[in-house]
């Protein structure tokens, strides 16, 4: 958990470390092993420039759950292609092998934009548009995403339904509408 802007990990025997000190940590997320902590570090005083105008330099970081090994595995930086630049980000989720982590990035006006980065060489590219991001960890669909998309009506108009994405971006098929359509298909698929 994220308590004043620090990463605290609990052990299963309730004891509680903390493991960043800055006071600039948020969002922290438990690797699939329970070995690692991926989590956003705000950069106070940088902002990056995206077609959307300027926006917080944030960072990508993982450590071991017993604190040892930080390191940046992502950095903000300008890019007028929404799909390049990476700013605002938000949402770490470890792949179910827990080599990769995707991640939002501010991207659109109407989406974000969903990234990965590898842990074992450090690239990071984009995947897909999208508003949220869970990953699906067990059943049938194991490694995939479900995300939320802006689309456009063929006759006019727009909606935002969740998408089964692949990890490479591919869209598999519609999970519906509305977040109980999300928790609907995880308890149909994800056992």
């Amino acid at each position: 958990m994220a308590t004043e802007g620090n990463i605290v990990f609990t052990d299963d025997n309730g004891v509680a470390r903390h493991l960043t000190t800055s006071g600039l940590d948020s969002a922290p997320t438990l690797s699939p092993d329970g070995r690692r902590v991926a989590f956003v570090r705000r950069v106070p005083d940088r902002t990056v420039d995206t077609a959307l105008g300027s926006e917080c330099a944030d960072q990508i970081w993982v450590i071991g759950a017993d604190a040892s090994g930080a390191r940046r595995l992502v950095e903000g930086w300008d890019h007028m292609d929404p799909k390049r630049a990476l700013a605002g980000l938000r949402s770490p989720s470890f792949s179910p092998d827990g080599r990769s982590i995707y991640f939002l990035s501010t991207a659109w006006a109407t989406s974000q934009a969903v990234h990965v980065v590898s842990l074992d060489d450090g690239r990071e590219h984009f995947v897909t548009d999208g508003n949220t991001l869970e990953v699906v960890y067990a059943g049938k669909y194991k490694g995939t995403l479900v995300v939320n998309k802006h689309k456009y009506w063929l006759g006019g108009g727009s909606y935002d339904w969740f998408w089964l994405v692949s990890p490479t971006g591919r869209e598999i098929g519609a999970v519906g509408p509305e977040d109980g359509s999300v928790k609907t298909f995880k308890s149909l698929f994800e056992k």
